[in-house]
């Protein structure tokens, strides 16, 4: 049984068919989510049919999906161990772990997730997780300068992310210690927001295109970088709109949504 799994698991047309799909996400993502608010988050229940899940629980499913399919994925290509399949595979879990497990956790709440939302995040994570992790499995490129760069690009993102992270949840925190729940939302200030509406989503996508980098290239990290910022732009210009209409007088006119200076 087991030898018949992992037959089928790494069997060339299998994945080729898994990147053929998962190449296509970035091309439904940009219209779709400029035209509908993705339902999690300030625009939970916006999709008419309220068919929400509890924010921590089912964040934490949808997003553990990706680490148990690229792990699988690393054992079943049985790889030689390499720094660099090492390296690269810890940045991936690190990440994964962050979001999945160590972010719900210190979250002081999380907005329902609608149904929709929550499978189709599933869905891009199966593929995201099956085929960055076959890739890094049987692959083994040099240790050199561009590796390094994308590393450092990738470690950058993911401090940057966690530290703005904590700058939103002590907001949280401030708006659930005020006993006049009256005002709900505040500006946030300090590192990337004195700047942009969402360095968390800028962040994240720094991450995937630096481990791009780092890979020298795969057309998985480069379609994961690419559906990173397919998803998050265009929510940072929502939600950057959604700040200047709840703050019309006092948010900074300076500010751009997800770019510095651009966008």
């Amino acid at each position: 049984m087991e030898d018949t799994v992992r037959k089928y698991w790494l069997k060339q047309s299998t994945y080729n068919t898994a990147v053929g799909i998962y190449a296509t996400f970035p091309f439904l993502m940009v219209p779709a989510l400029f035209i509908v608010n993705a339902p999690y988050g300030r625009f939970a229940g916006k999709l008419g049919v309220d068919w929400s899940l509890s924010g921590k629980w089912s964040w934490s499913f949808m997003e553990v999906v990706s680490p148990i399919m690229f792990g699988t994925s690393i054992l079943l290509t049985q790889p030689t161990g390499t720094p660099f399949q090492i390296m690269l595979s810890a940045a991936w879990i690190i990440h994964y772990i962050n979001r999945s497990i160590i972010y719900p956790l210190r979250a002081t709440s999380m907005a329902p997730i609608h149904i929709l939302a929550f499978l189709c995040s599933i869905v891009f994570n199966i593929l995201n997780g099956y085929t960055n992790g076959v890739w890094i499995g049987r692959h083994s490129n040099a240790i050199d300068a561009q590796f390094w760069i994308g590393m450092a690009i990738w470690l950058s993102g993911f401090v940057s992310n966690i530290h703005h992270d904590n700058i939103l949840f002590q907001l949280r925190k401030i708006k659930n210690e005020k006993k006049d729940d009256t005002k709900r939302y505040f500006i946030p200030h300090g590192g990337l927001f004195e700047y942009i509406s969402c360095p968390n989503y800028f962040s994240e996508t720094m991450e995937w295109l630096g481990y791009t980098i780092a890979t020298h290239g795969s057309i998985p990290a480069i379609i994961f970088a690419v559906s990173t910022a397919a998803n998050l732009f265009p929510r940072a210009w929502r939600t950057h709109q959604w700040y200047k209409n709840q703050f019309p007088d006092t948010y900074p006119q300076n500010r751009r949504a997800v770019l510095p200076f651009l966008l």
